[in-house]
């Protein structure tokens, strides 16, 4: 006969389980490397990928980062080895504050991806990510679905030990399907204040990036990549907090396009085919 309290530990949780889960994100922080080269971006494309609640920056940007990470929470990890992820953000203000706004988030492990789309709205979506470096040259890569998305190489200059580091911004938007599936509901903006420790640095330069669009994920070839600003690789960490939880619009109608754009695949089996070949920016 099977242990009844053995079947509801399986697919029911109890409230020790429960309380545990939800207590992750208290005081939880990121032990991470994290690698970036930002260049200037147009006003018309930040103006047409940002929702109507944020402004354009005074010099709009787009970063291309990668990632290695763990989690730590009450002192421990949240597993062996490391996760990884990749990005691409255009900065954005709202409030008189400046800060990032994520176009893509590629994540290697599902468990990341799911608490991070269910929690915060988060772009992510589950990809192979790579990076490498020889000490002298860093490369790294995305995959999804068979197709190479992303690559990004460039030199790495001689350590420079901790630095000091500012508080910055991100941005997030959330909203809800309803029940029947057929619209969005009840659109928020979250506003995330991250608290960095920067215990090592070293300076990328002479970058080459490429981004290229696939069928399901048309947007990454678009994103215009102008002059090179800066970069950097980097390694410490991160703590995130909620500053604020602002409401947006109940029906969710001005912000489904950025939400589903961003979120979902555009289904080849529902899209206009005609001018939807594949796209590709390099520098």
């Amino acid at each position: 006969m099977t242990n009844r309290g053995a079947m509801s530990m399986s697919y029911v949780w109890t409230a020790e389980q429960i309380q545990r889960y939800f207590g992750y994100y208290e005081g939880l922080s990121t032990r991470n490397t994290y690698s970036y080269l930002t260049f200037e971006t147009t006003e018309e494309f930040a103006r047409s990928v940002l929702p109507p609640c944020f402004e354009v920056a005074l010099r709009p940007t787009v970063t291309v980062s990668f990632m290695d990470f763990m989690e730590v929470s009450g002192g421990h990890t949240n597993r062996f080895g490391r996760d990884r992820a990749a990005m691409i953000h255009v900065n954005a203000v709202y409030g008189g504050i400046e800060g990032i706004y994520y176009l893509s988030v590629f994540e290697t492990e599902e468990v990341n991806l799911e608490t991070g789309r269910e929690l915060w709205g988060m772009p992510k979506k589950l990809a192979t990510v790579d990076s490498f470096d020889d000490g002298e040259r860093l490369w790294g890569f995305v995959e999804r679905k068979n197709q190479r998305l992303i690559e990004f190489e460039a030199d790495l200059g001689p350590e420079q030990g901790a630095q000091p580091a500012e508080p910055e911004y991100y941005f997030e938007i959330r909203g809800a399907f309803t029940a029947d599936g057929f619209r969005l509901t009840s659109a928020e903006l979250l506003v995330f204040r991250l608290g960095a420790v920067t215990t090592r640095y070293r300076e990328l330069s002479s970058p080459r990036v490429v981004l290229t669009g696939s069928p399901v994920d048309p947007g990454v070839g678009t994103v215009p990549l102008g002059d090179f600003i800066e970069g950097g690789t980097l390694g410490g960490q991160t703590a995130y907090e909620i500053e604020d939880v602002v409401p947006l619009d109940r029906d969710a109608h001005d912000y489904a396009p950025y939400i589903l754009g961003r979120l979902y695949d555009d289904w080849p089996d529902y899209r206009d085919t005609d001018g939807r070949r594949s796209t590709q920016t390099r520098v």
